[in-house]
Order: C-alpha cells, then structure tokens, then sequence
C-alpha cells in the first residue's frame, strides 16, 4: 500500500511536469504566430532544415550552423513527415525520462519514494529546463544518456546497456568523455560486476598481467618508469579494460559510418569546430571579450589557455570523486561548463540534470547559504542577460559590460562550486561488499553508511 502511495505520488508529479510542458508548446506555438520576438530557439529552425536534407537524401551540413552529428537530424525528420514540433515533443518527453532516471537513482540508493519528490521537482518542475527544451533544444537528450549510462553502471548492467549509451553520448556531443575519469577509477575489481560469463576472457587477462607484474617485481632497479608501469598495469582491472574498449568501440563504430557517409565535413562540424570555435556576442564565457577583441586576429594560444586548466580540473575532480561518481560528474560538469570558452543557457542543462542527485549529500542550510548561492546565481545571469538584450536586439554597444557581467558570472560560479566542495559529504557508491550502499536510507547494515 506505501509503495502504491509513493507511485501514485511520483505519478502526480509527473502529469504535473508534463502539463506545464504541453502549456509552453501551446503558448510557443502562439508566441511564434503573432509576436515579433519568436519562442522557438534558432537551433530548432536549424535542426529542422538538417531534417529536411536528410528527407532529400542530401547532407545535413548543406544547412550552415549545423554542427551536431547527422543522427540528430535523423531523429527529427519526422518535424518533415509528421509535424513541425515533433522534435519539441521529443525534448519534453526526454526532460521526464531524465526525472524518471533521477527518481529511480535516489530510491536505489536508500531514499523513500515520497521523499525523493521534492529533488524529482528540482528538474521536472524547473521552469528553466521546461523553457529550454520546449524551445526546441536537444539537451535533454544528452541527459537521458548521461543520466541512463549511470544509472545502468549502478545496476551493474555495463555490457550492452552502459557502454553501448555512454559511447553514444560521446558520439552525439564530445563533452561527455570527460565521464570516463570517474567511470574508470569506479569500476575496479572490488566494486564489479563478477565476471562469470567470460571465465576464459578473465583467465587470460589475469595470468598475462600476474607475469608482467612479476617481471616489474623481479626488476630490482628502482626508477619512475619502473613505478608508472607497476602502478598502470595494477589499474588495469579487467572491468576497467573491458568497459573501455567496448564503449570506445561504440564510438568509433558511429563516428566512422557517419564519416563514411558525409566524409570530413562531418567530422569538422561535429568535432573539430567546437575546438576552435569563438562566439563573441551570445556568450556567458569569461573569455568572451577577448575573442571579441581578436575576432579579426585570434591566437592559437588563447583556445589552449582556455583549455588547460578546463581540463586539468575534470580530470583532478574525477581521480579525487570517482568512488562517489555522482559527485565527480556533477563538479566536473559544472567546472567544465564554467571554464569552457562558449557558455549558452542549455549548457547549464548539463549540470542541472545531476544536480538532484548531490544535493541530499550536502551540508549547505539552504535557508541561509544555499538559498543565497540561488540568487547569486540567479543574479549573475540576469546581469548578463540584460546587457545581452540591449546589444543583441537595441544594438548598444555594450561589449565591456556583458564581459564584466561574464566575469562576474565566473566568480560566484568559482563561490558555488568551492562551496558543494567543502560542504559534500563523500558518499562511496559501492560498499566493501560489492552492494550499492543505502546512504539515505534504513538498509542493509553492511550497506549503509559508514
């Protein structure tokens, strides 16, 4: 009867979440008949028009912006056959998989039904996610996977499920590599799944790494080299080898039959744009003003400044929080997006979605702290937006102040994160016993806690 109770309550949460988006997709499809300033984001228009070749037999990239992988405009073709807003559709029904997928994770690890709502709410009633995707944003999307290659890796459902999502993830937008960090410091052989059904695979792999590691022993010279391959070889459990070769299989298998098929125009639009790619109007980045300054004359130098500590910090995240790997993901996302050298609104998205998922583990009172670091973010955004208004649709020159609220923004983004830093508490995934630990929750003893 309480399990009924809690469905029938998430239930409720979720008709309510998918009210509130069938109401934007009708006041959208009003806005965009009779007012001046459209509600569906140019990146729907440009998606469609993909779709549109894509229906004609032709590239996806004949439309200019297109830079995504031709799978996504093959998804939205039925925007030609069917109807304009089936890809709207498409983004509001993944916002509540993505609900679904956090709902699920909270209960797995301890958290009743009825008290994991009110973080449920945080993404399926966030107006911001309901405006981001019923514009016509494919965020959403990337959620679902990211979100479902976790909660599959929770499950210990690697092979098939996890490293079939997590390489599509990579394939549809690059970012996502960066959850290989963690995944890999996770998956070692304490915590895997066993490996019963490749009992030869398992027996090769152990005797020729039990000789290698006797070879290294026997070597009695005493130098880095010697200590760095002692120290990669024992990492190499064969869960980590396993996942991922088989995850990297799933993204080269993609990428090279998307390449066969639109050659190097996908593969510089896909991938190698976003490495060099400079937006100096719509642009939350701190570097945003210096692009603006050398649109006519860009430094290499300023793309690999950028990239640097951007990388180091995922990286540093997801070796010191790849045990508590909801943590590392949501830091690393969060890090990356803020250092990143283009920052939009749907980018936040990425982090969003995680976001439900740390906060029971936190030690912030939101009735002072928390509730502050919300309206300094809130208020960084706002700054910026307004100046973003007046020079994108009043044509002022008002490149200085949207750098200075960028900087801005920057700072109480370095605040916040510093602040779920030193407030988290570490909270392992998996047990010594190889269980997921309950660690909101009364369970397993030997699961709980510690």
């Amino acid at each position: 009867m309480d399990k009924l109770s809690s469905w029938l309550t998430f239930k409720k949460l979720c008709i309510a979440a998918f009210l509130l988006r069938v109401v934007l997709l009708i006041y959208g499809e009003i806005q965009d008949a009779f007012l001046t300033v459209k509600y569906t984001d140019i990146d729907y228009i440009v998606f469609t028009d993909a779709a549109r070749y894509i229906t004609q037999g032709q590239s996806p990239y004949l439309r200019e912006t297109y830079r995504y992988t031709p799978i996504l405009a093959m998804m939205l073709t039925p925007n030609i056959y069917w109807f304009k807003s089936f890809g709207k559709c498409l983004f509001a029904g993944a916002d509540l998989l993505v609900g679904y997928l956090i709902h699920r994770i909270l209960v797995l690890r301890g958290m009743s039904s009825k008290d994991a709502l009110k973080y449920d709410a945080l993404w399926l009633l966030n107006p911001m996610v309901a405006n981001i995707s019923t514009r016509g944003n494919a965020e959403s999307l990337l959620g679902v996977m990211v979100l479902g290659t976790l909660y599959l890796v929770l499950t210990r459902r690697y092979f098939y499920s996890a490293c079939t999502l997590f390489g599509l993830s990579v394939h549809f937008k690059i970012y996502p590599v960066i959850y290989a960090v963690p995944l890999l410091f996770l998956l070692d052989n304490n915590y895997g799944e066993p490996f019963d059904k490749y009992p030869f695979i398992l027996a090769k792999y152990q005797c020729y790494r039990y000789h290698l590691l006797q070879v290294l022993d026997n070597d009695r010279s005493e130098n880095k080299l010697k200590k760095c391959l002692h120290g990669l070889v024992e990492f190499c459990s064969p869960l980590r080898i396993i996942f991922g070769v088989a995850s990297a299989s799933v993204f080269f298998l993609l990428t090279a039959l998307m390449y066969q098929q639109y050659g190097m125009e996908f593969m510089h639009n896909t991938y190698l744009y976003h490495v060099t790619r400079e937006d100096h109007r719509h642009n939350f980045s701190i570097w945003f003003y210096q692009m603006y300054l050398g649109i006519e004359n860009t430094s290499p130098w300023m793309g690999l400044l950028a990239f640097v500590p951007q990388l180091a910090l995922v990286t540093l995240i997801g070796i010191a929080f790849g045990k508590d790997i909801f943590f590392a993901c949501f830091v690393q996302t969060f890090l990356f997006v803020t250092f990143n050298k283009v920052i939009t609104s749907q980018y936040f998205m990425w982090y969003i979605c995680l976001f439900p998922l740390i906060l029971p583990s936190s030690n912030i009172n939101f009735k002072w702290k928390g509730l502050m670091l919300v309206i300094a973010w809130a208020a960084g955004q706002g700054l910026w937006l307004n100046y973003a208004y007046q020079l994108e649709f009043l044509g002022q020159n008002t490149f200085l102040q949207l750098w200075i609220a960028g900087t801005s923004f920057f700072i109480i983004n370095c605040w916040i994160v510093v602040e779920l830093i030193l407030n988290h508490q570490y909270e392992r995934v998996y047990g010594s016993n190889g269980r997921i630990r309950w660690v909101w929750g009364m369970g397993d003893p030997g699961s709980k806690r510690r």
